[in-house]
């Protein structure tokens, strides 16, 4: 077995819980309902399912070449990253059990810290990342990836319903057009 098939077996896995609290958190908004309010929280579950997919296919076009790496390399490296990705999914304030939209609002404002700043962390830890790796980026590209840290962190102080709804958009927004302009180099 090589040192990538070692790598991708570990973050595959990570990836994999992640991806399935996401869906279990996204059935619940789904099942759940409050779409004249709450929308912005099924937002947030399919934009982060995006995000940790695309991180996963990501992966194989980062590291498939890697024949040797360090121990703290993929400790600080790929499977930090994996982590954060575990942490925002397990993160994201959307309580299991269903109560009026002021208390699942209520439980969103209480718990988004966390959240928000590991979803910061992570962006900061994948732009260190292209930076490491000296990727090569549009600035354009750069300026997305930059944003979404700040923009990350301006949810810890957010504290009205619309604002919430209005982040979760502007972030998605920063993430895919940061996608679209890969796409385009691509």
């Amino acid at each position: 077995m090589s040192i990538f098939e070692y790598m991708s077996m570990v973050v595959a896995i990570v990836l994999g819980i992640s991806i399935t609290n996401l869906l279990n958190k996204l059935a619940i908004t789904l099942r759940v309902g409050s779409w004249g309010t709450l929308w912005f929280r099924s937002l947030w579950c399919v934009i982060l399912l995006i995000c940790t997919i695309g991180y996963l296919w990501a992966f194989w076009r980062i590291y498939v070449d890697y024949t040797e790496i360090s121990i703290w390399s993929f400790i600080f490296g790929p499977f930090f990253t994996v982590v954060c990705f575990f942490l925002i999914s397990v993160l994201l304030p959307i309580p299991r059990e269903s109560g009026t939209d002021s208390d699942a609002f209520d439980v969103f404002l209480e718990q988004k810290k966390p959240f928000y700043i590991v979803l910061a962390v992570l962006w900061a830890h994948l732009d260190m990342t292209v930076l490491m790796l000296d990727f090569e980026q549009l600035p354009l590209e750069k300026l997305f990836g930059y944003l979404m840290v700040p923009i990350s962190l301006l949810g810890c102080w957010l504290k009205t319903l619309r604002a919430h709804q209005l982040l979760a958009v502007f972030w998605s927004l920063c993430f895919l057009s940061q996608e679209a302009v890969q796409l385009a180099i691509a």
